[in-house]
């Protein structure tokens, strides 16, 4: 994982935060002012106000004052939540500033030409790992006779038109694939549509297209196939990724735009 990622990952989680506490700072504007303590006696709770500025052990709640108990222990549960959100907030302040540069993955590429050329880096940089996973070589599925012939930019035979459409819609968003690369799930040997390398974290991304879902033999079989996956740890939205079209829904292609920018960057 690079250190531009991270600083991704943090800085949506620093705005989430920000958004959090800008809620909780309005919440506490129309909450009571004041604590609660609460006392059991005899399996009974017993509720106290007590002045934000006084030590005593405060004045009894009616029982019919509950909504005013309710805000006050409202209000002392958003500010822990507020101090911690504030906390994890110089936290990631701090992480990002301290963040060593060049990363681990960087080193490399800061090295001059000359010296690179004497260099097996331990670690790739994107551009050299991703070719090297396009360049492994591996046994296509294959076609038989009489399949209709479809193909993509990358000059590769598909089995549809709309397998066509994803492969080159990938390719423009840079995202490195295999068409039909074998897999092992459990004890037998798929051919996933794609398998897709996610260069962020360099995992490989499974993603099938049901393109006939309006059979209802084809549906029954890849309901199945999807279940086999699940049961062997191919969980949909973790690493495995699917797309459905039938005769009365073709296939969206804005589905794909949006597992690409969630998932597959």
């Amino acid at each position: 994982m690079d250190k531009d990622l991270i600083n991704k990952q943090l800085t949506a989680r620093y705005k989430r935060l920000n958004k959090l506490t800008e809620s909780i700072e309005k919440k506490l504007l129309i909450l009571p002012e004041g604590k609660i303590r609460i006392l059991r006696k005899h399996n009974t709770d017993y509720y106290y106000y007590v002045d934000k500025d006084s030590n005593d052990n405060g004045t009894i709640i009616n029982s019919l004052n509950l909504p005013f108990a309710q805000g006050l222990a409202q209000r002392s549960y958003l500010q822990k939540v507020l101090r911690a959100a504030n906390r994890e907030q110089k936290l990631i302040e701090q992480f990002i500033k301290r963040f060593p540069s060049p990363s681990v993955e960087q080193v490399y590429q800061t090295l001059p030409e000359p010296r690179q050329k004497l260099i097996t880096p331990i670690i790739l940089p994107d551009d050299q790992y991703i070719k090297q996973w396009l360049d492994t070589p591996y046994i296509h599925k294959g076609f038989s006779e009489g399949d209709p012939y479809y193909e993509t930019l990358n000059g590769e035979r598909v089995r549809s038109k709309s397998e066509a459409q994803i492969a080159d819609h990938l390719k423009a968003k840079g995202i490195p694939y295999k068409y039909e690369y074998p897999l092992m799930v459990g004890n037998k040997l798929f051919h996933p549509d794609f398998t897709i390398l996610r260069v962020s974290d360099r995992t490989e991304l499974y993603y099938e297209h049901l393109g006939k879902m309006g059979d209802r033999d084809y549906a029954a079989q890849n309901i199945s196939k999807l279940n086999l996956y699940a049961l062997n740890g191919f969980i949909q939205g973790d690493r495995l990724f699917t797309t459905m079209e039938s005769a009365d829904c073709p296939f969206d292609v804005r589905v794909l735009d949006r597992m690409i920018e969630k998932n597959f960057r």
